[in-house]
């Protein structure tokens, strides 16, 4: 018994070590550089695997199962957009919809906010909270004046003024018709 838990035990080690099959079968043809479109320019490499460790997050994290239907895969359906901050050296990627290219309308999700901080080796770090729908208002106008270290306090709202009533029309008068040299 011990040598078949033991067999079983070492099998199961040695598939999951087993190298996966490549996804693409076929040879590659290598196209010329006129008849390629370039999808975006040259970019550091780190940006390049921060977009794909945050799609790869967002495909994990992904609460709706038929969100990429049509696609052929879950990448045809979204968009990157790359930022880098200088001081930490953290790349922050955002992901939008874009399932046009798989057949249905554009966007699937109405509270779509897929924002990550990524490390330059791929690593997430971070999740952006979605934005409130209350801070999505401007904020009340400040007054200029304000002396400084003080809270500048709102401008007032000006209430608006009633126009004033319009006259009715006045008919002239025969005696302002007739009367020459007035």
């Amino acid at each position: 018994m011990i040598k078949a838990c033991a067999l079983a035990g070492l099998s199961a080690v040695f598939v999951g070590c087993a190298m996966p099959g490549s996804a693409w079968k076929g040879n590659v043809e290598w196209p010329d550089a006129a008849s390629t479109p370039q999808v975006m320019p040259a970019v550091e490499a780190g940006s390049a695997l921060a977009a794909a460790a945050a799609i790869r997050e967002m495909i994990k994290e992904n609460p709706f199962p038929d969100l990429f239907r049509g696609c052929s895969s879950p990448e045809q359906g979204l968009d990157v957009a790359v930022f880098k901050d200088p001081k930490s050296g953290l790349y922050y990627v955002v992901l939008h919809q874009h399932f046009s290219r798989c057949g249905g309308p554009r966007g699937r999700v109405l509270d779509w906010w897929y924002e990550y901080a990524v490390t330059s080796q791929g690593e997430v770090v971070g999740k952006a909270p979605a934005m409130p729908a209350e801070s999505l208002e401007a904020p009340p106008p400040v007054s200029p004046s304000s002396p400084p270290g003080q809270t500048p306090s709102p401008l007032p709202i000006p209430v608006p003024v009633p126009a004033p009533a319009a006259q009715p029309p006045v008919e002239p008068s025969l005696s302002a018709i007739s009367a020459p040299g007035r």
